[in-house]
């Protein structure tokens, strides 16, 4: 009688399934060879035994701006405060005539919670402005007086002194640009390849298909055979009786059994790549410090 056991028993699960794991091992030393190979070959420069001697670069030229346009602006007049003062109103906020030297310019005055001025602004700029084009302009001071009031309020207030300055006139400057040349390492700026093999499933499937076939067949043939005869008479008639008898058996069996047997394995391997190693980190991070742009000796 066939026993499936017998069969499974047979099966050598620990090689089969051991030599996918080894495969995917073997494939794993690959790739970190392959990797290996990669920054050896694409990311440093060696010397003909072989060795690497110092980090592949790449250069980048790009113009820098190394100082910004300059619109054109006219000459003007601005107030700065010399002397801050005392005892102006706090809420004086209206427009004040001022005298510099015959020219008569409108000044709002800022002034603080203690009566000091901390700031003043020309009303018509255009009044002096062909005073400050002269090219002999001297700054010139003037005194804020008191009103009625502020005198009355306070006797020792002191009066604030501001001076009409000039601001000179700016020509237009275009910008200036140089040229830079920035080393980058390659290593830095290509993927470098870390495959790593995440999952692996292994699927054995076996299924008893095999062929296996027992013929049996046994037959038996008896025979038997008889005769006989028999004579009678009597007063009225008389006469004889003949008999033959034959007996036949045959017996026949037949048994066949078969069976089949297949395997099929399945593996499902999932790669991705992986982080960057600590120590190739920590090598990036050396190389990117050493980006430095530097001018180029070309004419900007």
């Amino acid at each position: 009688m066939y026993n499936p056991a017998e069969e499974l028993s047979s099966i050598s699960f620990d090689k089969i399934i051991g030599g996918a794991l080894n495969a995917v091992v073997s494939a794993q030393n690959t790739s970190s060879l392959t990797s290996v190979n990669f920054i050896k070959s694409v990311g440093f420069e060696n010397d003909e035994n072989g060795n690497a001697i110092k980090p592949v670069y790449v250069d980048f030229k790009y113009p820098k701006e190394v100082q910004p346009y300059q619109a054109a602006v006219p000459a003007s007049a601005y107030l700065s405060v010399v002397k801050r003062g005392s005892g102006y109103s706090a809420d004086r906020v209206d427009s004040v005539e001022v005298d510099f030297n015959g020219t008569k310019c409108n000044v709002r005055l800022s002034v603080d919670s203690e009566g000091a001025v901390r700031g003043a602004e020309l009303l018509n700029e255009a009044s002096v402005s062909k005073l400050i084009e002269k090219s002999d302009f001297q700054e010139v001071s003037a005194t804020i007086s008191h009103t009625e009031e502020e005198k009355g309020a306070d006797e020792n207030a002191q009066e604030a002194e501001i001076k009409l300055c000039k601001r000179e006139e700016q020509k237009e400057k275009p910008a200036v640009y140089q040229d830079m040349v920035l080393q980058v390492p390659i290593l830095t700026i290509v993927p470098i390849p870390f495959i790593r093999v995440s999952s692996t499933d292994i699927e054995l499937n076996v299924k008893i298909n095999s062929i296996y076939t027992s013929d049996k067949e046994s037959s038996t043939n008896s025979s038997a055979g008889t005769s006989g005869s028999a004579k009678f008479g009597g007063l009225f008639a008389s006469g004889s009786i003949s008999m033959n008898a034959s007996i036949s058996h045959q017996k026949k069996n037949s048994e066949k059994e078969e069976v089949k047997k297949e395997y099929s394995l399945n593996i499902k391997i999932h790669a991705v790549q992986d982080d960057v190693p600590v120590g190739m980190s920590r090598v990036l991070d050396i190389l990117e410090e050493s980006i430095v742009p530097k001018k180029s000796n070309e004419a900007a």
